[in-house]
């Protein structure tokens, strides 16, 4: 039997092992429950950056810094190093950075690595567009880190335009 929750951010359903739970013992504050056992009720969080940064600028559902810096950790502790792999594929023809370029080959493109950093226009078009071609994406680093890569000052956009490379990154 799969169990399924809803994310309290994004609305969308996952499996519960794919989200991050939280319990509300009072009236006004939300803890993280690591191991999720707490007796309490429940609330469920995409193990996302975007739903994390989305949790904590909400109004209604305050969580400490502490426990949003716990989840953070866990989150990263699950993800792979992109920058070493992406600055080794930089060279290829596999790669296409910046909105601009990356925008003007979507069609080609299998994987997208956002800064964390990217800004919400620039975000909101990347994103319809991957949902509309079906391109998984990740966010990760923030816009100096990945300009590094390239020699550039900032990037906020990579592209993965080569399906076994992309397929690396996503497994």
């Amino acid at each position: 039997m799969v169990h399924e929750r809803t994310c309290l951010i994004c609305r969308e359903k996952k499996e519960k092992k794919d989200l991050f739970r939280l319990v509300k013992p009072g009236e006004d504050r939300y803890y993280f429950d690591e191991k999720q056992k707490a007796q309490s009720r429940g609330y469920y969080v995409c193990k996302s950056h975007e739903c994390l940064k989305r949790l904590s600028k909400h109004k209604k559902i305050k969580v400490s810094t502490d426990d949003l810096m716990k989840m953070l950790n866990q989150l990263n502790k699950g993800e792979k190093d992109y920058l070493n792999i992406l600055k080794a594929m930089k060279n290829s023809q596999a790669l296409s950075f910046g909105m601009n370029m990356v925008l003007e080959e979507i069609e080609h493109t299998h994987f997208l690595v956002l800064a964390e950093d990217i800004s919400e226009k620039n975000e909101r078009k990347l994103l319809a567009k991957a949902k509309e071609l079906d391109i998984k994406y990740v966010y990760f680093g923030n816009k100096n880190q990945l300009g590094e890569i390239f020699g550039k000052e900032e990037v906020s956009v990579i592209a993965v335009k080569s399906k076994k490379m992309a397929r690396g990154l996503i497994d």
